[in-house]
């Protein structure tokens, strides 16, 4: 599947959000406000007992959220449904999420289970579709498509792999922007992209995904343990497709591994997932060498200059292979040649100013460096406290944590929906803006669950993320948000993948991706004490109506991409997967109307 580059003509046409002439529409004015306070129906979490493959395969309730990251209301135009108990969707307001319902009669369905729901785009001649459809026979008969031709952004149809799961679709943009929408990934350097948005902002005011347990995105049995796939990795993708995918917060945790009988001896650094690095028997096992984490982001930050990376090393430790004697420390020659393959990261940003803390510099002074290249900021926070250890080597871009105030909350809870509402009290209690009430700190929300070890191993943390965990942020994470109250860093696990072992990049989906981008566009742009010019996403006195400044050309694709994989780029204006093209007797519409004979469908 190839990249949208949506971002790639932000730059070019930055000069028109810019002050002109000190013109009153070019500076951020409470009044000109768009979000929504309006409420939405309470997100609902896949229940605990459907994680088990076997009762979630007889699910008959699925969930379509739709996030509304516009200055526009998506408005419900109609639906109709056949042979199905739920079809409940609504309007979405401006920067709220609606989770929609669907439920099925029951556990047997035929092949005329269907429903569509019709979607505008107020104020604009923009319009979607969400299709709900069955196929027999298929091993994954239940779908959706996501019909997006009527805003020029595709079509992409989705599996439900059962268990109460959700499917989530964000839009973000406006009729002045372009709008954008989370079926395909944009370019990497998404932050690049809107430079001139964020590049005043300090990094406490920006949004960005976070991998959790960043390197385990495989097993590489390095010690000798029973950390599995099921209940060890934690990413499904290399470093290279995190960054890809949008993570630009990397919780990294590496430790040197030593023959059993020598431990003067080291046989590589790796990232590892362990119970406790620091017990006398750690439980878990290795993932990626620090060797091909430093290969995969020199070839990423060379094909996308000019963004910020974080990266969080703990741990910091060696272990015997076989990890039953406690944790090997380091000492300063083990931890110089760690820092030797540091300083093979390419675009590290050394000598920078420690007087002021790296969350209050503005976005462009990390930017801006190495040429407009960007910044790879290498952040320890291990067991590195030894007689004689380093613990940065500012010269070189590595620094000790300490350097940037982070707030890193971690919730400790096994379900989503005790998870949730901790994660959201947490940053609902923080200001953003505001003068000397601005919250100081970068606030990293782990949006994760943490399941025991027979969980884990039974239902697989793959499931648990994939399932209850990751689809709540779209619904639950959106609505606890409003532009005074947001984290900085959505550390997720499994980022980019949104069905079980589909790891291949053009199966990839981009939802926390488009919701990066369009928190720090529309929802942080709302608050005028974050932002002080006029929202990029509203238009300016003089504009005509549908004036677009973007370059459009460079960013067409109303192609499809089907549950399998299969793309096509160019599809006949007729090609609708999933549409019903007729109504059939006993069809439900939104207004409880029950056709007793069938028609045309009436929609486009």
């Amino acid at each position: 599947m190839k990249a949208l580059p949506f971002l790639t003509a932000l730059v070019a046409t930055a000069s028109s959000w810019l002050p002109v002439n000190g013109q009153a529409d070019t500076v951020c004015q409470a009044a000109d406000r768009t979000f929504s306070t309006e409420a939405m129906p309470a997100s609902n979490f896949q229940p605990y007992d459907k994680l088990n493959p076997i009762v979630g395969k007889l699910s008959t309730k699925f969930y379509i959220t739709v996030v509304n990251l516009t200055p526009h209301r998506i408005k419900l135009d109609g639906t109709h449904s056949y042979q199905m108990d739920t079809f409940d969707f609504g309007d979405v307001p401006q920067g709220r999420a609606r989770q929609n319902t669907v439920k099925y009669r029951g556990t047997w369905y035929t092949r005329d289970d269907a429903g569509e729901a019709y979607y505008r785009i107020d104020g604009t001649d923009k319009q979607f579709a969400l299709r709900v459809k069955s196929y027999i026979p298929s091993s994954d008969p239940r779908r959706v498509v996501l019909d997006l031709s009527g805003m020029g952004l595709g079509q992409r149809e989705y599996v439900f792999p059962g268990g109460d799961t959700a499917v989530s679709l964000v839009i973000t943009g406006s009729a002045r922007f372009g709008f954008r929408a989370s079926l395909r990934h944009g370019p990497g350097n998404w932050m690049r992209g809107m430079y001139d948005v964020i590049r005043d902002r300090p990094v406490r005011h920006l949004i960005m995904p976070g991998s959790h347990d960043a390197g385990m995105s495989k097993i590489t049995s390095k010690i000798v343990s029973i950390g599995s796939e099921e209940n060890t990795q934690n990413q499904g993708v290399s470093i290279y497709d995190q960054l890809r995918a949008g993570s630009r917060w990397f919780d990294l945790r590496i430790g040197s591994v030593h023959p059993n009988s020598d431990a003067g001896r080291n046989n590589g650094f790796w990232v590892m997932h362990l119970s406790d690095e620091m017990a006398t028997l750690a439980i878990g096992n290795t993932g990626e060498s620090l060797d091909e984490i430093v290969s995969e982001v020199n070839r990423f930050t060379a094909e996308n200059p000019g963004e910020i990376i974080f990266f969080s090393l703990r741990y910091l430790v060696g272990r015997y292979e076989f990890p039953d004697r406690g944790p090997i420390l380091w000492d300063a020659a083990l931890t110089n040649a760690f820092f030797s393959k540091l300083r093979g990261i390419n675009n590290r940003c050394g000598n920078l100013d420690t007087s002021t803390g790296f969350q209050n510099q503005p976005a462009s002074y990390f930017m801006d460096r190495n040429g407009g290249k960007g910044c790879v900021l290498l952040l320890l926070t291990g067991h590195l406290d030894g007689e004689g250890v380093p613990r940065e080597a500012t010269a070189d871009g590595i620094y000790d944590i300490s350097r940037i105030n982070i707030q890193d909350h971690w919730s400790n809870k096994m379900q989503a929906s005790d998870m949730a509402p901790d994660q959201i009290k947490t940053w609902r209690s923080v200001q953003r803006g505001g003068g000397s009430a601005d919250y100081g700190s970068l606030l990293i929300a782990q949006w994760l669950v943490t399941p025991d070890a027979l969980a884990s191993t039974a239902y697989t943390l793959q499931s648990f993320a994939l399932e209850p965990t990751n689809p709540s942020l779209y619904s639950a994470g959106v609505n606890g948000m409003d532009p005074e109250h947001w984290p900085n860093v959505l550390l997720a696990d499994y980022v980019g993948v949104q069905r079980q072992d589909e790891w291949a990049w053009d199966r990839l989906s981009a939802e926390l991706y488009t919701l990066a981008v369009g928190l720090n566009l529309y929802l942080a742009s709302e608050n005028c004490d974050v932002n002080t010019r006029r929202s990029p996403l509203l238009r300016r006195s003089g504009e005509e109506k549908g004036t677009v400044h973007r370059r459009e050309e460079a960013l067409a694709w109303n192609g499809i991409i089907f549950a399998n994989g299969t793309t096509i780029d160019a599809p006949p204006p007729t090609l609708h997967p999933g549409r019903a093209e007729v109504l059939r007797s006993g069809t439900v519409l939104n207004n409880r109307t029950v056709l007793e004979e069938s028609i045309a469908n009436p929609w486009p």
